[in-house]
């Protein structure tokens, strides 16, 4: 599976769709291109969607801990969907579960956090 990013967004929010490897490779090319995201749309939301991701290291976990931080500091709201087995596995021995939550799809996750598109 080919390594990519697709970023979309919804009102003051955006969804960040990584489809292959998140690690060390691909964490700069990603961050640069989240952070144009988030200075020029300023969301409130951010949902990572990992439905289509195949690996993670800690560099990605990195990188998503960083952008809870950016959205933490506006009082914003963080998700996560699409995880398969794996990726939960990771994200809960590196504690982000305990940051922020697991949604079944945007549609949960919007209705949760009450984003009134």
């Amino acid at each position: 599976m080919e390594n990519k990013i697709k970023i979309t967004s919804f009102e003051n929010g955006i969804v960040i769709k990584i489809s292959g490897e998140l690690d060390s490779s691909k964490v700069k090319e990603y961050r640069d291109s989240i952070h144009y995201y988030m200075r020029t749309l300023g969301p409130s939301y951010l949902v990572w969607d990992f439905s289509c991701l195949t690996f993670l290291d800690s560099s990605g976990v990195g990188l998503i801990l960083g952008r809870y931080n950016e959205i933490e500091r506006i009082n914003g709201k963080m998700g996560l969907i699409g995880l398969n087995s794996y990726s939960r596995k990771i994200l809960g021995i590196s504690g982000l579960f305990s940051l922020m939550r697991e949604y079944r799809s945007i549609k949960e996750f919007i209705s949760e956090e009450r984003i009134y598109l």
